[in-house]
C-alpha cells in the first residue's frame, strides 16, 4: 500500500517559512536601559512587529481590500483590517509602509496625448504641411521649405513624447518622496493586470494629472476645454513653436 504523503503545495511551503520567520522574531529580546545599572532584558514587542509585518504586506499588495479579498467577510479578516487600519493611521497612508517598489507601466505618450487632445492638434498642423510639400505647383525652393517644416514638426512631436515620458517618471517619483514613502518607483515595459494594484493606480493618476506638458511646462489644463485648447490659447501650437525657433531635440 502506498502511504506517500501528498506533495507540499507552494502555499504550504510559504506558510511554513512565514511561521519560521515569525517564530524567530518572537524569540528575539531587547535591552531596556542599556549601559545603566538598571539594564534589563525582555522579550520584543511582538504585537507591534506583527502589526508592522501585516501592514507592510497590505501596502505591498496595494490595499487592505486586496489583502483580504480571499474571504473579506470573515472574523479573521475583520481583525486584520482593524489592525492594519490602526497601524497605518487614520489617513490610511499605506505608501509609508510599502517595502516593494510601486510598479508602473511605461507610459504611452502617444495615447496620453490623444486623451489630452494634443495628438489631434499635431495632426491638424502636420497634415496640411505634408499636403503643401506634395503640391506639384510649388517651386523647388518652396518644396524644400515645406519639407523642412514637415521634418521640424515631426521632430518636435517625437521630442515632446520623449520629454513627457521622462516627466511622468520624475513626477511619480516626486509624489512618493513628498509623501515620505521610501519604496520608490519601478517602470516596466508591460505590467500584468494582477500587478496593477491600488497604490499603483494612486501614483499613476497623480502623475497623469501633474506631469508638466512639454509645450507649456505646466500640468494639463482642463479648466476651459482640453489641455490642447489651453496650448492653443497660449500660442504654443506645433507650427508656432517651430516658427518661433524652439529647438528640436537634435539642436539642443
Amino acid at each position: 500500500m502506498d502511504h506517500a504523503l501528498p506533495a507540499e503545495s507552494e502555499q504550504d511551503t510559504l506558510v511554513g517559512q512565514a511561521i519560521q520567520v515569525l517564530t524567530a522574531l518572537a524569540r528575539q529580546t531587547r535591552v531596556r536601559g542599556a549601559g545603566t545599572p538598571d539594564a534589563t532584558t525582555e522579550p520584543v514587542d511582538f504585537a507591534d512587529l506583527a502589526a508592522h509585518v501585516l501592514t507592510a504586506t497590505a501596502a505591498n499588495v496595494g490595499s487592505v481590500s486586496t489583502l483580504l479579498a480571499g474571504r473579506s467577510g470573515s472574523w479573521e479578516a475583520d481583525l486584520v483590517r482593524r489592525l492594519v487600519d490602526g497601524t497605518a493611521g487614520e489617513d490610511g497612508d499605506l505608501l509609508l509602509w510599502r517595502t516593494e517598489p510601486v510598479l508602473l507601466q511605461e507610459v504611452d505618450a502617444w495615447d496620453m496625448f490623444g486623451d489630452f487632445g494634443i495628438r489631434d492638434l499635431y495632426d491638424q498642423e502636420s497634415q496640411p504641411a505634408v499636403d503643401r510639400a506634395n503640391d506639384p505647383n510649388l517651386t523647388d525652393a518652396q518644396v524644400d521649405a515645406a519639407n523642412d517644416l514637415v521634418d521640424a514638426l515631426e521632430a518636435l512631436w517625437v521630442q515632446d513624447q520623449a520629454a513627457y515620458v521622462e516627466g511622468y517618471r520624475a513626477t511619480a517619483a516626486r509624489y512618493l518622496t513628498e509623501r515620505g514613502a521610501t519604496c520608490g518607483v519601478e517602470v516596466v515595459d508591460a505590467l500584468p493586470s494582477a500587478k496593477w494594484d491600488g497604490l499603483t493606480e494612486l501614483v499613476h493618476e497623480y502623475a497623469r494629472e501633474h506631469t508638466p506638458l512639454p509645450m507649456t511646462g505646466a500640468a494639463p489644463d482642463w479648466s476651459d476645454g482640453t489641455p490642447a485648447d489651453a496650448v492653443r490659447r497660449a500660442g504654443l501650437t506645433y507650427t508656432a513653436r517651430v516658427q518661433g525657433g524652439q529647438p528640436t531635440e537634435g539642436e539642443q
